[in-house]
């Protein structure tokens, strides 16, 4: 653990909320998840802690899902205070409304995470997400791409939904070729394909290892070369890679989120943190295994 002041993570994860508007199979919440005893961040101490960063960083605001807590653009404007980078992991419902992401771009963020398990398939979704989201998830793609909002497209594979991943590739260069993207440089778009993590809910199904991930990828994507190492950084379970195509090259990201002994993926990463409940620092994962056990995040207290 270390104070705001000592951080040394590149990427700083802010826990927005709770609160929910999907129930996906796989969350790493468990029974956390839309838990009224677990109360949104508080704005004010989350500016002070973000105020004392010794170094600009990149500010992700998750959830649960970060746009349920109606504090978002005004935690948004407050990390571009303090000029860092601002961006939010979002299943993306919100953002099928146009109006939702030209907001998000005029606030300043650039680049988003955007799970999409089901690609263009609705039966996908229903079996990763519990309902038929492709319409709308389709559509927040789009307006991303539209309004010059950088998607970062995760993907959770298991043996059933690989046959998504070509369509859903087509799908991303016909919109890059419809509003004038060129892929790479300064519009970094990214696939990136993970594991089932055996946290909180998760499907009982095949976890691929990341051997197995990069041969997935050299199926879907072509002629990928893999490279361990990001932001100068050795890593273990993931990889980073392109993808060659007619709008420019696309990244390419794998993540096997294959637990330990413990039960935790991803043990002693160096690149991403979280802002505690404590507001002090923490690596990602082993702070979530230490609520998960004595389940007392953000509890509202007396």
């Amino acid at each position: 653990m270390m104070t705001p002041e000592e951080n040394k993570f590149q990427i700083l994860s802010i826990q927005t909320t709770y609160k929910c508007n999907m129930a996906c199979a796989n969350c790493y919440l468990g029974d956390m998840l839309n838990n009224p005893k677990f109360k949104d961040i508080d704005i004010v101490k989350f500016e002070e802690a973000i105020s004392k960063l010794p170094k600009r960083c990149d500010i992700r605001f998750i959830g649960a899902e970060p746009t349920m807590n109606d504090s978002l653009f005004d935690m948004i404007e407050i990390a571009r205070k303090y000029s860092h980078r601002p961006q939010i992991l979002t299943n993306g419902l919100k953002l099928g409304q146009e109006d939702y992401v030209i907001k998000l771009k005029e606030s300043g963020v650039n680049f988003l995470g955007l799970s999409m398990n089901g690609g263009l398939d609705d039966e996908m979704y229903k079996r990763f997400d519990n309902g038929k989201y492709a319409k709308l998830k389709t559509r927040a793609l789009e307006y991303c791409i539209k309004h010059n909002i950088v998607p970062h497209i995760n993907i959770i594979l298991d043996p059933t939904n690989l046959h998504i991943l070509k369509p859903l590739q087509e799908h991303v260069i016909q919109l890059c070729k419809k509003y004038n993207r060129r892929v790479g440089g300064v519009y970094p778009l990214t696939f990136r394909i993970k594991s089932i993590a055996e946290m909180g809910n998760y499907l009982k199904s095949y976890t691929y290892n990341i051997q197995e991930l990069i041969h997935i990828a050299k199926d879907n994507f072509g002629d990928i070369q893999p490279v361990f190492e990001m932001d100068g950084q050795k890593q273990k379970n993931t990889c980073v890679f392109g993808i060659n195509t007619e709008v420019g090259i696309m990244g390419g990201k794998a993540t096997d989120w294959t637990v330990d002994d413990d039960g935790l993926p991803d043990r002693g990463s160096k690149r991403r943190g979280i802002l505690t409940d404590d507001f002090m620092i923490e690596p990602f994962f082993e702070y979530y295994e230490k609520i998960n056990e004595t389940h007392t995040p953000r509890l509202e207290r007396p």
